[in-house]
């Protein structure tokens, strides 16, 4: 632990994470396609993650959406000259949404890419008419001690359910948590198709440099929403699975209530990576984003 601590002072201290702004644009996206569509679909990833995440949404296109994605530092292109700013990048995500004459934006978050649009759709133009579709939403201080205590008991479980403390035995259990939460975590004979789902989902894993990581990580645990966020007139609503590990059910509900009482759709037997085990959750996404009511499945 100690050592952690001193590997973020020290990345704290390094001049490339200290600024909030990188020399290249954070936005990629088709011009022309952006310039001429009615709805544009600005997706923004988690921390730590790739705007791969968001690979299942190409048939929105057919829907007559143009998509536009955020990136990160040191992912999909961009450099680490610069570290993840929560506000930093609303602020970019929404003025890049003002530049856009389509009259509908729809803003498509997940996990920490859920609060960056939160915080991003109050300050885009009211004559676009703005949604925002929060996919397993992080909460405020990245969750706090209550993620970091189950992510250690996770842990802890996934080495007793496989009698060893080697990452190559350990970490694929914990991946089976993370994926459909503690029920697979825990399994005693994990089923061939928990253990193809595991094999599959490590893959979609990007290895990080350590200055990436602490670059997307850096400004989370002081991170929460502005006491005067205003979402009046936003329609919000959050896709969640139930047995998420990162974040709790439970703190989900928490966070809904603080922002208003956001609807919230949950995937029964499904963990934090909805976007690999639940890929048709873009298709409910897509429903929101068009005003539709919720398919019944």
């Amino acid at each position: 632990m100690r050592f952690v601590l001193v590997l973020m002072l020290c990345a704290g201290c390094s001049p490339a994470l200290m600024k909030t702004r990188g020399a290249e644009d954070p936005m990629i996206y088709d011009r022309a396609r952006v310039e001429r569509a009615d709805r544009v679909a600005i997706f923004i990833p988690g921390a730590l993650s790739s705007i791969a995440v968001f690979k299942e949404t190409a048939d929105w296109e057919d829907e007559g959406f143009a998509r536009a994605f955020y990136r990160y530092p040191g992912l999909d292109g961009l450099p680490v000259d610069h570290r993840l700013d929560p506000a930093t990048a609303a602020a970019e995500v929404a003025a890049f949404a003002n530049t856009l004459e389509a009259s509908e934006v729809t803003l498509v978050g997940y996990s920490t890419g859920a609060l960056i649009a939160l915080q991003a759709a109050p300050r885009i133009d009211p004559s676009h008419h703005v949604r925002v579709a929060a996919m397993s939403p992080a909460v405020e201080h990245a969750g706090g001690l209550r993620t970091i205590l189950r992510g250690a008991r996770d842990m802890g479980r996934a080495m007793v359910a496989t009698r060893s403390v080697a990452k190559a035995k350990v970490w694929p259990r914990f991946w089976a948590g993370l994926l459909f939460g503690p029920d697979a975590l825990e399994a005693p004979t994990p089923s061939p198709e928990l253990q193809a789902a595991v094999v599959a989902g490590s893959k979609i894993s990007t290895p990080l440099s350590t200055q990436t990581a602490i670059a997307h990580t850096l400004a989370l645990p002081g991170w929460r929403l502005p006491d005067d966020l205003d979402l009046t007139g936003i329609p919000v609503s959050f896709f969640i699975g139930l047995n998420d590990p990162v974040f709790s059910t439970l703190q989900t509900t928490d966070f809904s209530r603080k922002i208003g009482g956001v609807p919230i759709l949950g995937y029964p037997g499904q963990g934090h990576l909805l976007f690999f085990t639940r890929p048709d959750v873009f298709d409910d996404i897509k429903d929101f984003a068009l005003g539709r009511p919720p398919r019944l499945r």
